[in-house]
């Protein structure tokens, strides 16, 4: 990444967080002055100084990297993570995952903003609702009291399943016929809801 492209995208961070040069120096240590030489001159951050510029946002590397360097206005982007949710025999759950690239969240959800994440799908149990590949958006506000598509950690693995409430239980629906529903009594140990799918990002098939 070049000192123009690097500097462009510090800009667009602290635009969207409403923060300034100022505190960018606080959270890296990093002299104001010298980092204003860098951006007016055009010269790239040390290694040990760029790692600390990007965790100042909260991101890695790789994240910062996949940032868009293009800023639209009134857009909101929220990271893609590595971290696949099944669409059948579940993926397992990491404390951490790497950032994947970025997608611009819909006017209807900027609202929640600080509470969207989202990831892609795997497998074809959703199918013909959500197909392999296919990123998803979800909250993460676990489950609303209403029927509808959810991320859950089902023992340990992440999926996107359809839930609905019955009297004494939670069915477990994937939309491919192929698949047998599950059951729950209710959220515990081994099962818990994320959130609510909001909006879906299909792959073109085919």
């Amino acid at each position: 990444m070049d000192a123009e492209t690097f500097w462009k995208k510090v800009k667009m961070l602290l635009s969207e967080r409403d923060v300034n040069q100022d505190w960018l120096c606080e959270k890296t240590g990093i002299v104001l002055g010298s980092l204003r030489n860098k951006i007016s001159l055009g010269r790239l951050p040390s290694f040990e100084e760029a790692l600390r510029i990007v965790d100042a946002f909260g991101m890695t590397m790789e994240g910062f990297k996949a940032y868009p360097e293009i800023p639209q206005k009134d857009v909101i982007n929220i990271p893609v993570y590595e971290q696949a949710l099944s669409a059948g025999r579940g993926q397992e759950l990491h404390d951490s995952a790497e950032v994947m690239d970025y997608v611009a969240l819909p006017s209807s959800l900027k609202k929640y903003h600080e509470n969207m994440s989202a990831s892609y799908v795997r497998g074809d149990s959703m199918e013909p609702t959500l197909f392999d590949d296919d990123i998803i958006l979800f909250d993460r506000f676990g489950y609303d009291g209403a029927d509808g598509i959810y991320v859950i950690n089902y023992k340990g693995a992440g999926f996107v399943k359809r839930l609905q409430r019955d009297k004494n239980f939670v069915r477990i629906i994937s939309d491919n016929k192929k698949y047998s529903e599950m059951t729950e009594n209710g959220e515990s140990d081994d099962f818990r809801v994320v959130g609510k799918v909001r909006y879906v990002m299909h792959k073109v098939q085919g």
